[in-house]
């Protein structure tokens, strides 16, 4: 007959192991129902038994006698007796099995063989030997899984070697990407240099502008100090004319008030750090021609609104100006060479910060790549083809989506945020620390209700294409995804591939 991936020892050992269990003597051993024949050696004919857990010895007679003496059911193999115990199925022709004891004679066939119900085999047909069927259903499903893993195989070479040049595309544009960098940090060094240049340019230039306004305040304090007592009066408020904005000839109380803040008298050192940019404000909107009246009216209304918390009242204008910043109101009076440099020092800060994003830019695209390229995709790199690849499942409440590498997410069908389950963690499996790239474990996901973060594992198996075939909550935010795809379809890896044919005997 023909055999298919076994030799002659497996050929022995089938043999043996299908011998009917009967009362029959091996040397000074004897055949025991529900046992393997290689612990037949345990069970020496004629003498006393001891239970494998040395708790107990007993006569040989009370070896299947149906009474359990043993706590580890270990004198009860072929029996109900021990609640414990298994009964072990040699199933000729197909895989053994062992099935627990109080299946025994139990009436229902539970070995293919059916000798499980070894007290009823006298009767014909108790129980339909099925070994033949499902050793030829065994075969179909090696055939089937040999063939998925053979061609799997072929495709797993594919994305081994688009990953390999992939991974070297991503080492070579991290090396461009490095001489992209080097001009860029020589660039926004120029940059800055040009920044800190025009910044202290700005700087003396506004410190000149304010010298000119303080001189400039002095000049219009003494020009308000008719009496030259070095206080300004409101008698003297109401004869400058600069202070009546509605120009109706008269300064209003109104207007007297706005300078004076409801004082009868300012000293110099008050003018200064108040009084001067009330008056600043006024020379400022004043210093407009009747061409610029329109423009001039929209600024000083803004200015107003925003400084002054302006407001009208019977058409008298009345302002509150506590918070009034005296560098606003100057600027408005700087010379036009001054505006041209604080310009142009704007304009290099401008340069510099697009020149630093350039190089932050470069830098974090420099980061993400090693950051890929360090990931374990495998002895063979198998698995970096499908680096951020995304995946959807849909079931009747959730769209999940599986993005290798990188993350997993949930989010309702019927609408409502995105839930993030996890973020690419490692392999979770390993045998001598190293992983065995079967499972992979995704965790900090979002914050659960039971107060820890939300994880998954993803379990891989050998298909022709990548998909997520299912989604579980093992736990409450604790999740399992089924996932296939070729980079797993290793045959020595494989733990169904086993040796299926058996020799029919």
């Amino acid at each position: 007959m023909e055999i298919f991936y076994l030799d002659i020892v497996i050929i022995i050992n089938l043999l043996l192991h299908s011998i009917v269990l009967t009362e029959c003597s091996v040397g000074n051993f004897e055949i025991i129902k529900g046992i393997p024949i290689e612990n037949a050696k345990l069970y020496a004919h004629g003498k006393d038994f001891s239970c494998f857990d040395g708790t107990l010895t007993i006569p040989y007679s009370y070896i299947n006698d149906d009474y359990c003496d043993c706590i580890d059911a270990s004198d009860e193999p072929g029996t109900s007796a021990c609640p414990n115990g298994t009964f072990y199925c040699s199933n000729k022709g197909h895989f053994p099995s062992v099935v627990p004891s109080s299946r025994v004679n139990d009436g229902i066939c539970d070995c293919c063989d059916g000798s499980d119900e070894w007290a009823s085999n006298f009767q014909k047909d108790a129980c339909q030997n099925t070994c033949e069927n499902l050793s030829h259903e065994a075969r179909g499903e090696a055939n089937r899984v040999h063939n998925l893993y053979a061609l799997g195989f072929k495709i797993r070479e594919q994305l081994i070697a688009k990953g390999k040049y992939l991974l070297l595309q991503r080492q070579n544009k991290i090396l461009h990407l490095l001489t992209k960098t080097k001009e860029a940090q020589f660039n926004r060094s120029s940059m800055f240099n040009d920044k800190e240049i025009a910044k202290e340019k700005e700087k003396k230039a506004i410190e000149e502008e304010k010298s000119n306004q303080q001189n400039k305040a002095i000049e219009i304090f003494n020009e308000i100090d008719t009496n030259k007592d070095n206080k300004i009066e409101v008698e003297e408020v109401i004869a400058y004319s600069t202070f009546d904005q509605n120009q109706d000839g008269l300064v209003s109380q109104d207007e007297i008030n706005y300078f004076m803040e409801n004082k009868k008298e300012i000293d110099l050192k008050h003018f200064m750090s108040n009084g001067w940019n009330r008056v600043n404000l006024l020379i400022f909107t004043k210093s407009f021609d009747e061409k610029q009246h329109l423009a001039k009216r929209n600024v000083k209304k803004e200015i107003l609104n925003q400084d002054f918390n302006h407001s009208s009242d019977n058409e008298t204008e009345k302002y509150n100006i506590e918070h009034v910043e005296a560098v606003r109101i100057n600027k408005l009076l700087y010379t036009e060479k001054t505006k041209i440099i604080i310009n142009e020092s704007k304009k290099a800060h401008e340069l510099f910060e697009e020149a630093d994003r350039t190089v932050k830019d470069l830098q974090k695209q420099i980061y993400e790549l090693k950051k890929s390229i360090r990931k374990n995709f495998g002895p063979d790199d198998e698995f970096a083809a499908l680096d951020g690849q995304c995946y959807e499942l849909i079931n009747d409440e959730y769209i999940y989506k599986l993005c290798l590498f990188e993350k997993i997410t949930q989010r309702p069908i019927k609408g409502g945020p995105e839930v993030h389950l996890g973020v690419w963690k490692d392999w979770a499996s390993f045998t001598n620390d190293k992983p065995q790239y079967h499972t992979m474990l995704y965790d900090r996901g979002q914050q659960c209700l039971n107060h820890y973060q939300r994880f998954a594992y993803v379990h891989l198996s050998c298909g022709l294409k990548p998909k997520l075939i299912s989604v579980s909550e093992l736990n409450r935010c604790e999740y399992l995804m089924e996932f296939e795809l070729p980079s797993v379809c290793v045959i020595e890896d494989n733990k169904y591939l086993r040796e299926l044919e058996r020799e029919e005997l």
